[in-house]
């Protein structure tokens, strides 16, 4: 016969020791993951640009110019066909970043690795927007337009956590 007490008090044992193993996790692994944030995530951002560099180059390197347009030179009128191409991303900075924006911010002036952040994103979604684009068979996009948007969660009630940059245009095949 199973005792009373152990009916009731092993769960509640049971759940306050996974809080404890939990508390102690967090206690130790955020601030090493902040250090790991700090040490890495400016190295990690640049790899990032590097790569996008790269696809970027490949992706023009069989092209005779940037598919992407504003409509500011010159365009054909003859188009074959034509429709909506767009791409997205959500680009968030790490913590070390904020805590350096939040510095910055203090202080007042241009925060440069907040601007490098979103820079990046930017980058990114033209990119997949050309990838689209050629992936759809369109030879160009015009009047491409990028919009950012701050995301934060329902949770905070003020700060940026991420952006979301999406990228749109009229991709044109010609006849």
């Amino acid at each position: 016969m199973v005792d009373a007490s152990v009916i009731i008090w092993g769960p509640l044992l049971l759940i306050a020791g996974l809080f404890a193993i939990f508390g102690i996790l967090w206690a130790i692994g955020y601030p090493l993951l902040f250090l790991w944030s700090a040490l890495f995530s400016e190295n990690n951002l640049d790899k990032r640009i590097l790569k996008l560099k790269q696809r970027e180059a490949a992706t023009l390197s069989g092209l005779k110019r940037d598919p992407l347009s504003t409509l500011r030179g010159e365009y054909r009128a003859e188009a074959a066909e034509s429709g909506l191409v767009y791409a997205s991303i959500v680009f968030g900075p790490s913590h070390w970043h904020l805590m350096i924006g939040w510095l910055g911010n203090l202080v007042g002036g241009r925060i440069d690795i907040l601007h490098k952040v979103v820079a990046t994103a930017r980058a990114e979604a033209q990119q997949r927007l050309r990838e689209q684009a050629l992936a759809d068979g369109w030879e160009e996009v015009l009047n491409v337009r990028l919009d950012t948007a701050e995301m934060t969660p329902a949770s905070r009630q003020k700060g940026i956590r991420a952006v979301e940059v999406f990228a749109y245009g009229t991709g044109v095949r010609y006849g």
